[in-house]
This record gives structure tokens, C-alpha cells and sequence, in this order.
């Protein structure tokens, strides 16, 4: 059975042979008079076994504590901002628990997975009166105790980095592979694809063959049911022609759709970037093959706005040393065919030297202009903006990792929601974070985690997507391995969702979107891979439909003989617009 298809906790999780904690069962009560809080103690182990999975929990890989909760719901009313809180705490990060509170039922009602820490803190919030079960799942432990905690007491007044988790009640359409026909001469693939809606609903799609191979784009006019094949913009530099074949790009590539129902498709070469212009829904298309003015360029990112303004931000790599890369931003006011405005955001004398460069957004609200980037160090993240249309920049720090950290797994990805707020997640390769700004980019929350669990042990290449205030989507590659290098590991597109992102401490709902779709290593140093360990490339990037469904389109290279471009749509659960 796959895991995917497993509850984090199965119904009888209440029944299953575990060891018995010490002690074995706690209550927790309303604190006494003059004190702030209740607790309750117990210890765990040592585990002899482990176990991915909690649903076939044995006496020597899994715990339980029966936790009773004494608490009338008039002192939460009484006390609002009181919460329960369950941890574990052990010796050494070369251990991995997991941490699960089940209700009466068998539903889990908070949980903690992370990878590579000593710790699993659930906030459970405000938990009813009831009895519970705590399950500690000894994930990757050798001898290993712990020590579990649960208290009842007052949130910190400013907690900084906490969230909450719960199961996501998300379903997906059946995945739908995007047609087109076989290139005999240089083999057929779709990676790195992007998917994107416009006005009306349709939906565009674009995937890279690899340069000199083309990029192929689909379109679907009946909100992803069905798809059609619209050729490669940049084969031959000339219209689209239905067929897969040489053209200068198939490098990197991005989508972007204008308001009027302009669609643009930029991808790169060596040499330069190919922006291809439809002003027909594909059916044709106007090519400029240089649309930067500078060479050896490097992963390029398009932000419409309006009708015909659009805006191309790339990396120009150091011509003579390392730590000499420039960071531009074009700007074309009729969709592409020229750029008469090109401003450096950073410079090998000046600013930050720019490591791997993230997406670019406009907020249409008022027309700034956001791209996010890491640092040449791999630690830091950073954010430019520019309020007076790409003419000048300010660049910001957003966050700092501890030294030795690498954040690049793989692009930091930014989204501004329909208030103007902003949100940029990245991932440490084991974990996927969110970090957010209320203030147009002028301060950022303290990051938090968004992934959770023992099916995505390992996660890299999140992405974000936003909807109405507070709302975002986020989607990662994620497996059970401890290592996004292990040749064994088995990779899932995860979705999570939450609706009050700007919270204090926000709740993610998250769900397995994909079955198996790769299998093996997915390195994120670029071309210095192993081969056959990039057979993804660097990203999938997904977005909304009119309605605020989420639209994925990812590469699948374990049900099929290359990694081809694949698209579900969300059918079910909440929706990041409207009610």
C-alpha cells in the first residue's frame, strides 16, 4: 500500500501493541489558583526499531501516552489566548521522532514531524474535554529515549516562528499527461513546467525540452479537462508549428498571461533569452530571440502587468570571476517585442552578490515590483523592490540561516496575495518554510514551518501561490528519506493550504496531491549534479484557476519512459478565493 494512500494516524491507532510510556496516562486540569499554568510529564524508550509509517506502529518502534484533558469550555472562554501544547524533547538530531495527539476516534487533532532537530512541539490550541492519545513514532532512532511534555498555559504573547497542523481534506483530478508529438531526433521531455490562467479561464501550460531542443505549450479551454498542443514558440524563431523540434531556447523558461489575454513565453539560451509573444491564444506568435542585451544570461522570470507592460529579470554571470554575476531588470511596455528600459539591481561593485534568483511579481493594487533572491553565500534571502515602475531598486535582507545552512533547494518562490500582502518560501531540504510582510516588503515575520510529517521528510522545491488576504497554497517535492540524494527515495507532489497565513500562528492543511513520481536523487547544485540525479531540473510551478482552485503541473518521470509534463486541478477542500 502506498504511503501516500495512509492517515497519519489510522483509526485503530488507540488499539495498536505500543509501549506504554512512563508513567503511561496524565490529566491535565485548569491551572490552580495563582499559577499560569498546568503540566504533565512522562519518558519514552529506548526504541529497538523504527517506522515511516504510524499506522503499523509496533512495541518497538512507537509510544503512547493517554492524555485526559480536564477542561471546561468556560475557561477557555475566560481565558482566550490559553492553549495546549505537546512536545518531546531527545539527545541528538542524528534521532528522529515524530509526535501525534489522537482523539477519541482515532483523528489526529495536532501533530509535529520536522527532520533534524532534538524536538516535536503540537500546538494543539484550545483542546476540548476528552481523553487523547499521544503517539511518538520512532522514525530513524538507534537506542534512542525521549522525554514528553504537555501543558496548558497562555500563548507567548508575540510567538515567533509557531504553527499549526492538521490533515488537509484536499482532493485533485486524475493526472492528465499533456499531448503532443515525439521529437525522433532529440527524445522528448517537459521539465520545469509552469501553468497559468487567464481572464477568461483558459489555461496555459509551458514545459523545456532543453536547449536546443524548444519549449512546448499546451492549452486547455475547458478549465483543464481537456488539452491541446500549441508547438514551440521558439522553434525556428518563427509561428508555432506543431511540432517539437531545434529553436533558440529551451533553456529556462516562464509563463505569464496579460490582462487584455496577451500570453508570453520566455525562454533561454546561452546566448541570450527568446521571448515569444501570442496575441491570439497561441495560435501565433511574435519572436524576438534577444530580448536581453547582454550575454550569458541566467535564469530568467517574467511579471505582467495591465495589458502589454511586462517585466524579465535575469542573471548575467560573472564574465571573469566568481562573485562578479548582476542581477537586470527589463521592462517592455508592448508585450515583449522591445525593451527600452533595462536597470541593474545589483552590480559586482555595489549591493548584494546574488546567488539563485526566485520569481517576480507585480502587485497590481499599485504596481510594484517584487523579485526574491538567495545570497551568493546559500544563507541568505533577500527581496528588491522597486515603487516607481523598475527604475530604481531597493534590496532588502529578508531572512538570515545559520552559516552552513544551504537554502537553495531550489528557488525561493514569492507571491503577493489580492490585499498586497507578500510571501516568499524556501526550504533547508528537509523542511519547507513561510515567511511573510503586511508593510510592502519592509519587515518580514520570523519564518515558519510548513511542512509536516513522516511522508516528507525531506521537501525541496516549494512554491507559493495567494489568494484573498491571509490565503496561500503551497506545493513541494517531498519523500519519507532522510536525504534528497538517496537513489532509493520515492517523491510525491505535497500540496498545503492555509487560510489565516498572517496569523501569529498560523494552521497549514496539507495533503498528498500526487502519487509516485519520481524516483531516486533529485540534486539541487545545478550542473554539478551527478548524472541522472537532475532528471527533474530545478522546479514546477503551479497557479490559481478563476475560482481559486489550485492548478499543478509537475514532471513524472516513474510512470513514464522520460519526465513528461502532467496536470491535476484541486476538486476538493477549501479554495484560496471566496467563501
Amino acid at each position: 500500500m502506498r504511503l501516500s494512500r495512509l492517515l497519519p494516524a489510522v483509526l485503530l491507532a488507540a488499539s495498536l501493541p505500543l509501549i506504554a510510556a512512563t508513567p503511561n496516562a496524565g490529566t491535565l486540569n485548569p491551572p490552580a489558583s495563582g499559577t499560569t499554568s498546568a503540566s504533565v510529564n512522562w519518558s519514552g524508550g529506548p526504541y529497538t526499531g523504527a517506522t515511516a509509517d504510524p499506522s503499523v506502529c509496533s512495541s518497538v518502534t512507537c509510544d503512547s501516552y493517554t492524555l485526559t484533558v480536564n477542561v471546561p469550555s468556560t475557561f477557555y472562554s475566560a481565558n482566550p489566548n490559553y492553549s495546549i501544547q505537546v512536545g518531546i524533547t531527545w539527545a541528538s538530531n542524528t534521532n528522529d521522532f515524530d509526535l501525534y495527539v489522537n482523539d477519541g476516534s482515532g483523528n489526529t487533532v495536532c501533530s509535529s514531524g520536522q527532520s533534524m532537530t532534538t524536538f516535536e512541539l503540537a500546538d494543539c490550541g484550545q483542546l476540548p474535554a476528552g481523553t487523547y492519545t499521544v503517539q511518538i513514532v520512532a522514525f530513524a532512532t538507534v537506542n534512542a529515549t525521549y522525554n514528553g511534555n504537555a501543558s496548558l498555559g497562555p500563548e507567548p504573547a508575540s510567538p515567533q516562528g509557531k504553527a499549526r497542523y492538521k490533515s488537509g481534506k484536499f482532493s485533485f483530478t486524475n493526472p492528465i499527461l499533456l499531448p503532443g508529438p515525439t521529437d525522433a531526433v532529440a527524445g522528448t521531455q517537459d521539465i520545469e513546467p509552469r501553468v497559468r490562467a487567464d481572464a477568461v479561464g483558459n489555461i496555459y501550460a509551458a514545459g523545456i525540452q532543453g536547449v536546443p531542443a524548444g519549449t512546448d505549450t499546451w492549452k486547455s479551454m475547458d478549465g483543464g479537462k481537456t488539452w491541446s498542443y500549441l508547438g514551440e514558440p521558439d522553434g525556428a524563431q518563427a509561428a508555432s508549428a506543431l511540432a517539437r523540434g531545434a529553436g533558440l531556447g529551451g533553456g529556462d523558461e516562464d509563463l505569464a498571461v496579460g490582462d487584455s489575454g496577451l500570453v508570453y513565453v520566455n525562454s533561454l539560451w546561452i546566448g541570450s533569452a527568446t521571448q515569444s509573444t501570442s496575441p491570439n491564444g497561441g495560435a501565433t506568435w511574435l519572436v524576438n530571440p534577444f530580448s536581453s542585451d547582454v550575454p550569458i544570461i541566467d535564469r530568467q522570470w517574467l511579471a505582467s502587468q495591465g495589458n502589454s507592460v511586462l517585466y524579465l529579470t535575469y542573471k548575467q554571470l560573472g564574465a571573469l570571476l566568481g562573485g562578479t554575476e548582476t542581477m537586470f531588470v527589463a521592462k517592455s511596455f508592448d508585450g515583449g517585442v522591445t525593451w527600452p528600459q533595462i536597470v541593474p539591481v545589483t552590480m559586482p561593485q555595489t549591493g548584494v552578490q546574488p546567488g539563485d534568483q526566485g520569481n517576480a511579481e507585480v502587485d497590481p493594487n499599485n504596481g510594484n515590483f517584487y523579485t526574491v533572491f538567495f545570497g551568493q553565500d546559500g544563507h541568505t534571502l533577500y527581496i528588491a523592490r522597486s515603487t516607481d515602475g523598475g527604475s530604481t531598486f531597493i534590496v532588502k535582507q529578508v531572512y538570515a540561516a545559520a552559516a552552513g545552512t544551504s537554502l537553495v533547494n531550489v528557488f525561493p518562490s514569492l507571491a503577493i496575495d489580492r490585499a498586497g500582502n507578500l510571501y516568499i518560501v524556501f526550504s533547508d531540504s528537509h523542511n519547507v518554510f513561510l515567511t511573510s510582510s503586511k508593510d510592502q516588503g519592509a519587515s518580514w515575520s520570523v519564518p515558519v514551518r510548513v511542512s509536516n510529517g513522516t511522508a516528507t521528510k525531506s521537501a525541496i522545491g516549494p512554491w507559493i501561490t495567494a489568494g484573498d488576504s491571509g490565503r496561500v497554497d503551497i506545493t513541494w517535492w517531498g519523500t519519507t528519506d532522510l536525504s534528497n540524494n538517496d537513489a532509493a527515495a520515492q517523491w510525491h507532489v505535497f500540496f498545503a493550504q492555509s487560510q489565516n497565513a498572517l496569523a501569529s500562528i498560523p494552521t497549514f492543511a496539507q495533503s498528498t496531491a500526487t502519487g509516485i513520481m519520481h524516483q531516486g536523487a533529485i540534486c539541487t547544485n545545478g550542473t554539478g549534479c551527478a548524472s541522472g540525479t537532475r532528471n527533474l531540473a530545478e522546479y514546477f510551478a503551479p497557479g490559481l484557476y478563476l475560482d481559486g482552485s489550485e492548478m499543478i503541473v509537475y514532471s513524472d518521470d516513474f510512470n513514464n519512459s522520460s519526465p513528461l509534463a502532467v496536470f491535476i486541478r484541486q476538486n476538493g477542500g477549501s479554495l484560496a478565493y471566496g467563501k
